[in-house]
């Protein structure tokens, strides 16, 4: 019974944050109220707080998560034993799928980020930057002679290239998207280092 429960709850609170995202890509993270998360999940605006003590706990939550996603994703791309620039295009690849598939979250934390409390932000700039850091020690196998500012200011461009499809909406299918994005974002970081 107690596993059941758990699960329910499980269930609950990925619905409550999934219709949390779709709110506030859609309309910015001010204009939605925790009655209006609860009743995109189908609950009662109150059961919410159950699950989450306030909409910046949602906010932190998604923010968090999406960027907790794609610095696992890069790490177990690097742990496959790929090197120089088939390293990189999988990078770029798992980088570009994830933004794809989790593009509300994106969308709200391109735009909604500076909303966090300032705890929870600094914590936010932390899981960036060590994400930032691991793509930054790739790139140095590559070009040697980049300076690190160089080479910061290439991952941070591609990064950007890759969420700006989050920011309009796109008629391609998803996996299009992914195909044509990644090749793109693969062209402009040759192009940058060299």
């Amino acid at each position: 019974m107690t596993s059941s429960k758990s699960a329910r709850t499980r269930e609950r609170r990925e619905l409550i944050l999934r219709s949390a995202a779709t709110l506030m890509a859609e309309r910015g993270y001010p204009a939605v109220s925790m009655s209006q998360i609860g009743a995109a999940a189908g609950i009662v605006g109150s059961a919410v707080y159950r699950h989450f003590d306030s909409k910046s706990t949602i906010l932190g939550t998604l923010i968090g998560g999406v960027i907790e996603v794609m610095l696992r994703g890069t790490r177990e791309v690097v742990s496959t034993g790929q090197t120089g620039l088939d390293l990189l295009d999988a990078m770029i690849l798992t980088q570009t799928r994830l933004t794809i598939e989790n593009r509300s979250v994106v969308a709200v934390y391109l735009r909604d980020a500076g909303n966090l409390p300032i705890d929870d932000l600094r914590s936010l700039r932390r899981q960036q930057r060590l994400l930032i850091e691991e793509w930054v020690f790739q790139c140095e196998a590559i070009s040697l002679y980049a300076s690190e500012a160089e080479l910061r200011t290439v991952v941070q461009a591609v990064l950007a290239l890759i969420n700006s499809v989050c920011t309009y909406d796109n008629p391609l299918p998803a996996e299009q998207q992914i195909d044509s994005l990644s090749r793109i974002a693969c062209a402009a970081l040759r192009a940058g280092l060299g």
